[in-house]
């Protein structure tokens, strides 16, 4: 059952992620994945946010990521707590 959140009565996802936004690269798994996430962020996060594909050329495993970003770095720090995030 989805929870009614007031702020979904915008459009609180953006396609590009300004770099005022806390973030953090994921990667996941497939499609299906990325829309786990995004269907968490939207019923229990409450700011703005925003997922795009970049990549990333830092680490052992270079390549493509998710990159996930909230204006409310609060919203992130929901997210890394629901164990959504995992490389």
């Amino acid at each position: 059952m989805m929870k009614i959140n007031i702020n979904n009565f915008y459009n609180r996802r953006l396609q590009y992620c300004p770099p005022h936004f806390t973030t953090t690269m994921m990667k996941p798994r497939g499609d299906a994945d990325k829309e786990k996430i995004n269907s968490w962020i939207y019923e229990n996060c409450h700011g703005r946010y925003a997922m795009v594909d970049d990549v990333s050329l830092e680490g052992d495993n270079p390549g493509s990521r998710l990159k996930v970003g909230f204006e409310n770095p609060g919203d992130l720090t929901l997210l890394a707590l629901s164990g959504l995030i995992g490389d």
